[in-house]
């Protein structure tokens, strides 16, 4: 009877940590982060940026724990309903001034040139053209060429400290 009911259970289980109900997140972003940590507890933030004078609305900070912070690996879930704008995903050193938030001076991967740009009902022509014409949802820019890399998730991203 009790391996009736394991075997009962694992599909819930497994349906409720694809769906993040069990805190698993979804994989929206993965991806390695390179190079030798700096000394302080490792934390993800995704934060409002600007992208060509287009800046987000709520400049706040997401705190993401890391997925497996021993071999510098992340997975992360995006969040479902953010405000349309520019977010940079950034891992840093948490040196504990302000507690679980990335503050300027802390240890922090390196600048990507590239953005996470979420636009509810897309932007401009909804093309892909370029970072001021997305597909509705999420997308990655790159900041330099102002191109689309991607539109939807899952998005591969690794960082290098």
């Amino acid at each position: 009877m009790k391996k009736l009911a394991v075997v009962l259970t694992l599909p819930l289980a497994l349906g409720l940590a694809a769906c993040d109900t069990l805190g698993v997140p979804k994989l929206d972003v993965s991806g390695n982060i390179l190079g030798t940590k700096p000394s302080g507890t490792v934390r993800l933030t995704l934060r409002g940026t600007t992208v060509n004078g287009w800046q987000t609305p709520v400049l706040d900070q997401i705190n993401i724990p890391t997925f497996n912070p021993e071999k510098s690996a992340y997975a992360i879930s995006l969040p479902e309903k953010p405000s349309d704008g520019a977010y940079e995903l950034l891992a840093y050193a948490d040196t504990g001034a302000t507690a679980n938030r990335y503050d300027e001076g802390e240890a922090r991967t390196q600048v990507t040139g590239k953005v996470f740009i979420y636009a509810k009902d897309g932007l401009g022509d909804k093309s892909a053209k370029d970072c001021l014409n997305v597909k509705a949802g999420w997308s990655l820019c790159d900041t330099a060429t102002m191109k689309v890399d991607q539109s939807g998730t899952p998005f591969d991203y690794d960082m290098t400290w």
